[in-house]
């Protein structure tokens, strides 16, 4: 009788751990299945369809869809896990629709989380790849979830922030950009061959970059000080690229004038020579 108890025990023991096995596989084909299928079903919808997505917000839609499956699932399957030991889940379920009713009523920060988390990803405010600057951080979206909003600044740390803390936002990667060049010169400076070098080096800025989306227009004489005149161009750019076209502009400007002998205002003439 021994011998046959212990036999018993060692195939129930063993056809528990198969069962077990198995749930945590079928687990993971589902929930590997759930992400495959989230990311084919947004991937196919960018720039395609009646309802086209841009592929940052059809990425950000993705892994939050996929974390909410992610947790639907490990709560079904734990609920099935604890169903092979004989444990009552009743209980638990309905402790998980308490407990959800007290973090309703007590965690009300949390709730302010979630709510403008739902608002931020509704109304497309930003994206996973956006350049934005909340308060006083500024960084590269990483992660955009229903409560923290993670964003990795230029010296490479990470801020986890509340969606609910944040009330104001700047996108840098949504539309045009506007590069700004100031270009001063001296009074004794002939001011129509400096607006023909500027036409020219808008010409030439245009041709050579890609980051430019439109041709760089000469704004004109924007101010007069004691010593020198203040002329400017605007140039109209891809997102986060206007430093690199103002840099290119002013390299291309600096060598007109060299070339063409543009008297520089006083204090900068060694610097226009060197």
């Amino acid at each position: 009788m021994g011998e046959l108890y212990t036999a018993g025990t060692l195939i129930y023991i063993g056809t528990k751990l198969v069962r077990l096995i198995v749930i945590l596989v079928l687990a993971a084909i589902f929930i590997r299945g759930l992400d495959v299928v989230a990311e084919r079903f947004f991937s196919a919808r960018v720039g395609a369809g009646k309802f086209p997505l841009e592929e940052k917000r059809a990425h950000t839609l993705s892994a939050l869809i996929k974390q909410i499956l992610n947790y639907a699932l490990y709560f079904i399957f734990a609920i099935i896990i604890l169903q092979e030991f004989s444990i009552d889940t009743t209980s638990i379920v309905a402790g998980a629709g308490i407990i959800g009713l007290a973090l309703g009523v007590g965690a009300q920060g949390l709730v302010k989380d979630m709510i403008s988390g739902f608002y931020i990803i509704f109304e497309d405010q930003y994206s996973v790849g956006d350049y934005i600057v909340i308060g006083d951080m500024a960084g590269m979206v990483e992660d955009v979830g229903f409560r923290t909003t993670r964003l990795r600044d230029s010296n490479g740390v990470l801020h986890i922030i509340p969606n609910g803390a944040i009330s104001r936002i700047s996108n840098y990667t949504r539309g045009h950009m506007q590069a700004v060049i100031n270009i001063p010169v001296a009074y004794e400076a002939d001011i129509d061959t400096v607006l023909e070098l500027l036409e020219l080096a808008c010409d030439q800025i245009a041709d050579s970059m890609s980051e430019v989306l439109d041709k760089p227009k000469v704004v004109g004489i924007v101010n007069f000080t004691p010593s020198e005149i203040m002329l400017q161009v605007v140039a109209k750019t891809v997102p986060l690229e206007q430093v690199k076209v103002e840099t290119a502009y002013r390299h291309k400007i600096k060598t007109l004038f060299a070339e063409a002998k543009v008297p520089a205002p006083r204090g900068l003439e060694s610097i226009r020579n060197q």
